[in-house]
């Protein structure tokens, strides 16, 4: 596994909104975009990924648009992780082998993130 394997950056994506629902805080685009404090991926990987947990449930409050130059992920307001995508997060093996990969550091940025919104 690596930094920027999806299961890394789903879980990352994940985390991130789900301690921002627990912490009554709205998430921030920035903080979760291509290139944020959490990593740095292509644009276009970022869509694709964002593309999918938008597919499958797992997070609500995102619009997808293709245009000439492919994918365009924007953030309203309302924009949250589902009931499916904190299961997701929680039981998944996949999820559970990307947290144990990032580790306690991981758990500090996150916290840091979403206390400085």
């Amino acid at each position: 596994m690596s930094k920027d394997d999806m299961d890394v950056i789903v879980y990352k994506i994940l985390k991130y909104m789900y301690e921002c629902m627990k912490a009554g805080k709205e998430p921030e685009f920035s903080d979760i975009c291509y290139d944020c404090k959490m990593y740095k991926i292509p644009e276009s990987y970022w869509n694709y990924i964002l593309y999918e947990l938008i597919e499958v449930g797992y997070v609500r409050g995102f619009l997808s648009k293709r245009t000439k130059d492919g994918l365009v992920i924007t953030m309203t307001d309302s924009a949250s992780i589902t009931m499916a995508g904190v299961h997701f997060l929680e039981e998944n093996s996949q999820m559970k082998k990307a947290a144990e990969f990032l580790g306690k550091a991981f758990e500090i940025v996150v916290t840091a993130v979403v206390g400085a919104i």
